[in-house]
């Protein structure tokens, strides 16, 4: 392995708890990622060193605020291709080297690596288990992935830490043991909330294409077919209420880079074909997501699958007090009311999304708030990050106990 960096040239900060190691194939900044970062946070401040072994470096990346934890990062591009069988013998003996203590595997990708490692180098192995899982490929490719991913994970897991029951339920079918897993929900650092001075609300909303009358609703997430940009954009051909949708996020796995661009250029065409022009706005990948929020009526995010019941994306949204509309793609969230606490459709049905945005839509100025007001309300009740981030440092410590 190449090109390790500490933080910056900062004085790293040492712990008392020894060293865990960290696999991330891609380290940008969408929901895995940041719950990497976040769970390294709370792992710094437990007393723990961390080592960060990542891929290729994507544009916007979490690898600064890693580095401002006092992480050490590596670079190791055989992430990008999982099969090479110089990964797994380079990592256990950069583990072994160092005194690693434990192994954290992130993304699907990196995960069997991440626990081959760990056996090798005789510690513990660790999944965050952040969405269900998919294998792309023809399709023997994709049964062959799947069939050398069971092995691993059935072997080699002591414990996956899964983001919702349904994601629990693939690991055991995987054949990893229900005792070695744990049902951990992501969450969120709570913002303060955004104010937008008037005029500043309407350039926003003009931005993303709002007429004076639109409901606006904000979609963010990249443009893949998991995310369901597709059923959002049929459900949304033949709503009659007057709803604008922005569609904030770009194509860009560097994996999936093909598929992903190619699901973009048919949204567009989606779009062209239905007639949504003058319904749909794509904004590409945009920094000031919060402010884009605070200038909405509303959010809707229509995934296919995700890991967590509650995505990232819905808990911003959420947080934000934004009355939100979402798919049931991971189940039905915990202490979650629908109708309360925001709208719930079923996953892949435009027609299920069309009547929840039109129940939206129909919501007076009034309720609509009171229904944001609900989200946030449980979101800081439930889903704050550093809660959550202490109870992973304390499942990594019971691992590392034998417990």
């Amino acid at each position: 392995m190449a090109v390790a960096r500490a933080a910056g040239g900062r004085r790293r900060v040492t712990g008392g708890a020894g060293r865990l190691f960290m696999t991330l194939r891609l380290p940008d900044r969408t929901g895995a990622a940041k719950m990497a970062l976040e769970f390294a946070r709370a792992l710094r401040a437990d007393g723990f060193d961390l080592t960060l072994v990542h891929g290729a470096v994507p544009r916007p990346s979490i690898l600064p605020d890693v580095e401002a934890l006092g992480v050490t990062t590596v670079l190791e591009p055989r992430l990008e291709r999982p099969w090479d069988p110089r990964l797994v013998p380079a990592l256990a003996d950069r583990v072994r080297r160092d005194g690693g203590r434990c192994v954290i595997g992130v993304n699907q990708r990196d995960r069997a690596p991440a626990l081959l490692a760990a056996a090798r180098a005789a510690v513990p192995g660790v999944l965050m288990v952040q969405n269900q899982h998919h294998f792309w490929g023809p399709r023997p490719l994709a049964a062959l992935k799947r069939r050398g991913y069971r092995a691993v994970v059935a072997r080699s897991t002591t414990l996956a830490v899964c983001t919702s029951a349904v994601v629990q339920e693939e690991m055991t079918g995987f054949g990893v043991p229900p005792g070695r897993t744990v049902v951990l929900p992501n969450g969120i650092a709570v913002p303060p909330p955004v104010r937008l001075a008037p005029a500043e609300r309407a350039r926003l909303r003009a931005e993303m294409g709002a007429g004076a009358d639109d409901l606006l609703l904000v979609n963010v997430g990249r443009l893949d077919p998991q995310k369901g940009q597709d059923v959002l954009l049929a459900a949304l051909d033949g709503l009659p209420a007057p709803v604008h949708v922005a569609l904030v996020g770009s194509a860009g796995d560097s994996v999936a880079a093909r598929r992903t661009r190619g699901y973009a250029s048919a949204l567009h065409r989606q779009v062209r074909d239905l007639g949504l022009e003058r319904a749909v706005t794509f904004l590409g990948w945009r920094d000031d997501v919060a402010r884009l929020l605070a200038a909405a009526d509303g959010y809707v995010h229509t995934a296919r699958w995700e890991g967590p019941a509650l995505p990232l994306a819905v808990m911003e949204a959420m947080a934000a007090g934004c009355p939100t509309v979402f798919t049931d793609c991971s189940g039905r969230p915990p202490v979650f009311e629908p109708g309360r606490d925001g709208l719930l459709a079923v996953s892949e049905d435009p027609a299920s999304v069309r009547e929840r945005i039109a129940e939206l839509a129909a919501l007076p100025p009034a309720e609509r708030a009171a229904m944001g007001a609900a989200g946030a309300a449980l979101i800081r009740a439930h889903y704050r990050v550093e809660d959550l981030g202490r109870t992973f440092s304390r499942l990594v410590r019971g691992v590392l106990d034998g417990g």
